[in-house]
């Protein structure tokens, strides 16, 4: 059985690294002013920050059914079977959507709700499409991204704190005090939801905290000192220079090779520009 592996564009991999891997992206939609883009299909990185940092109304969307399922029906003309890997339930509900719209593929269509976005996201396909070349069925691979679905975490800061505030993630009052005294929030997002775990001021500290509080989780949470049985992944919405720094301040603290990838813009919506983070996905054994 021929088993494809779909994601959208919230796992951060681009229509470019896509055909790289063999797999498919659904590129998730976003409104600019009201009008209707698509990431890495009719709006750049660079333009959409542009726009946003000038003012622009700039808010997400779920992809309409017609698009998931056009995306589904070309590929099925391929493959036996797909694996579709969105963006959390507990973040959008796109993946409750396409739940409901495979009930119409007679199981040639599964999704997989695994409570990932961007590199967390990334590294499960990835996973995910070396198990359909070695020849795993769907079913197969999904029990298996299952059971690993919380060996994983990020940690994450922003650089204004107004994305946060227009999204509801914190008052009016507090986003004010803290883009006035420098405040960065440090964020975790690990499952379901995003969550505040302490704030720092300045740029420099904040970098520290967050490799603080990966050191933290490989001790508290996943119960081990061996950083070698994770994959270290950032991801950032700043310019390639400053993105590449953080990468190596990364690479330098945990010893270990570091991959970066781009904020998704479906995240983007909500974090702006200057956003960087890190995240320790643990490895699948095949």
């Amino acid at each position: 059985m021929k088993t494809a592996i779909v994601t959208d564009s919230n796992s951060g991999i681009s229509q470019e690294k896509a055909n790289k891997y063999g797999i498919y992206v659904l590129p998730m939609p976003f409104y600019v002013d009201d009008e209707l883009y698509f990431e890495d299909r009719t709006m750049s990185h660079e333009e959409f920050y542009i726009r946003q940092q000038a003012g622009s109304k700039i808010y997400s969307s779920q992809p309409s059914p017609a698009d998931v399922t056009d995306l589904w029906d070309k590929v099925l003309e391929e493959y036996d079977e797909i694996l579709y890997i969105p963006m959390s339930s507990g973040l959008s509900g796109s993946c409750a959507t396409a739940m409901a719209m495979a009930q119409d593929y007679e199981n040639r269509v599964i999704v997989a709700d695994i409570g990932r976005v961007s590199v967390t996201q990334k590294l499960a396909v990835l996973e995910a499409k070396k198990r359909a070349n070695a020849g795993m069925t769907a079913a197969e691979i999904l029990k298996e991204l299952v059971y690993a679905k919380d060996e994983c975490i990020i940690f994450l800061t922003v650089e204004d704190l107004k994305y946060l505030k227009q999204g509801g993630r914190i008052s009016a009052s507090s986003a004010a005090i803290g883009s006035l005294l420098n405040i960065k929030p440090i964020l975790t997002l690990g499952g379901d939801k995003v969550e505040a775990v302490g704030k720092v001021r300045g740029d420099k500290l904040a970098r520290k905290k967050i490799m603080q509080c990966l050191d933290e989780t490989l001790v508290n949470k996943f119960h081990t000192d061996n950083i070698d049985d994770f994959y270290l992944a950032a991801a950032a919405s700043m310019s390639e220079e400053d993105a590449l720094v953080w990468k190596q301040q990364l690479e330098e603290h945990f010893s270990i090779s570091c991959s970066m990838s781009p904020i998704p813009l479906s995240m983007g919506c909500h974090l702006g520009h200057g956003t960087y983070g890190a995240a320790l996905i643990r490895k699948m054994p095949m």
